[in-house]
């Protein structure tokens, strides 16, 4: 099952396991206007594999293929996925997911529910920064 995870949690796990990995699913257009999550602090990279658009057929199998092409697998691997407010990572986490479960593959996958920017909360509930960028948390 795909857990649900926030910006600062993702980031903090991403700094103390040297299993876990940052996949950022936006567009190359979104990450060129508002940046990409940076973790060269501790020697890691944002891996960039977009997700298109889920409806065409074979958009899933050929994201499945970015993702095998451009990272390896670890055993105890944590794949943490993002983009712009948690809504395609979502989809992202669950087609890796799924394939790893039918590989027969120990993986764990997490969605950044809150992305890259964050999303909009209720006006009835108090305005607090969501999202990487809005925490402040390193990007580029």
């Amino acid at each position: 099952m795909v857990e649900k995870i926030k910006s600062k949690e993702a980031f903090d796990l991403l700094k103390k396991d040297e299993n876990a990995l940052l996949v950022d699913v936006r567009t190359r257009e979104e990450h060129l206007a508002v940046g990409v999550p940076d973790l060269r602090e501790f020697g890691k990279e944002t891996y960039i594999i977009e997700w298109k658009n889920s409806i065409l057929p074979g958009s899933r199998k050929r994201f499945l293929n970015d993702f095998y092409e451009n990272l390896s697998l670890r055993s105890e691997g944590k794949y943490l996925f993002i983009c712009r407010s948690g809504i395609r990572s979502k989809f992202a986490a669950l087609t890796v997911e799924e394939s790893f479960n039918s590989g027969n593959y120990n993986g764990k996958c997490f969605n950044v529910e809150d992305g890259f920017e964050g999303y909009e909360q209720p006006f009835d509930h108090p305005q607090e920064p969501t999202g990487w960028k809005n925490l402040g948390l390193p990007w580029k």
